[in-house]
């Protein structure tokens, strides 16, 4: 019963992204995601929110105009009806064409401004899906290699206001990560911070990953998947592990034979 829901789930969330995909092509005035997509990938996350919020400002701003120069064709309405045949209406009608003129403006640069709000809001939206989805993959992977095979892996359910992280069993049965154990809680953790970690040094100049004896309550063979996770990172960047513990040692010449252990004191 659940695995039906769990894919009932996927294929909502799979014609989600498809819908996704569409929209943003159809905002960016391309003919596919994939190129959309090489739009995104060399827009600066910052640089669009600090930009979005600069929209959002003026979008403000430009309400604000608007509603004064409708107060204003309001009241020329009302002292044109209260005037006679002379000149001033004449006078006055020009006055009127002009506050429209500039509200018809105003109201098509509001237009443009909320447009681009828009787009940029999906494309950081899409930005985000994208690379937490590929993070999610990695921490599932760790998590179930971690686990000894005990968790399949990871996936997320949506909560009022957000989402939950979900731990899968082996037996199909699924936990929420705060109904973990201890020893459960970190390997989840751990899991999380390699994925992350992948994720920054796949942008950005890598730094180096340090843990301090993050494996101490991991048994022996839990270990040995750690370590092995470890090995893999090296080629990503830097692994420093900090431990007191000299069996761990051993796992890791054992597990990682390239790797240099260094006695501190």
């Amino acid at each position: 019963m659940q695995r039906d829901e769990l894919l009932r789930d996927r294929d909502r969330l799979r014609a989600t992204v498809a819908e996704l995909e569409e929209q943003v092509s159809a905002e960016l005035a391309v003919e596919g995601f994939e190129q959309a997509r090489s739009i995104l990938d060399v827009l600066d996350l910052n640089s669009l929110a600090i930009e979005k919020a600069e929209g959002e400002q003026r979008l403000r701003d430009l309400v604000e105009a608007i509603q004064q120069q409708l107060i204003r064709q309001t009241r020329a309405a009302d002292k044109l009806d209260d005037i006679g045949g002379d000149s001033a209406v004449a006078r006055i009608d020009a006055e009127r064409r002009t506050v429209l003129l500039e509200i018809q403006e105003k109201a098509i640069r509001y237009i443009e401004l909320k447009l681009g709000v828009m787009a940029a809001g999906n494309a950081l939206r899409v930005y985000r899906e994208r690379h937490r989805s590929g993070m999610m993959a990695r921490a599932s992977d760790a998590f179930a290699l971690m686990t000894r095979g005990q968790y399949s892996g990871l996936t997320t359910q949506p909560v009022k206001g957000g989402e939950v992280l979900i731990a899968l069993q082996r037996d199909g049965q699924s936990k929420v990560a705060d109904g973990l154990s201890k020893g459960a809680r970190f390997q989840l953790y751990l899991a999380l911070r390699l994925a992350g970690y992948y994720e920054f040094a796949q942008f950005r100049p890598s730094v180096p990953f340090i843990a301090d004896d993050i494996t101490e309550t991991f048994d022996h063979f839990r270990s040995e998947e750690v370590f092995r996770l470890f090995g893999e990172m090296a080629s990503a960047g830097q692994v420093i592990y900090l431990t007191h513990h000299q069996h761990l040692c051993e796992i890791a010449k054992t597990v990682v034979p390239g790797v240099a252990i260094h006695n501190l004191g």
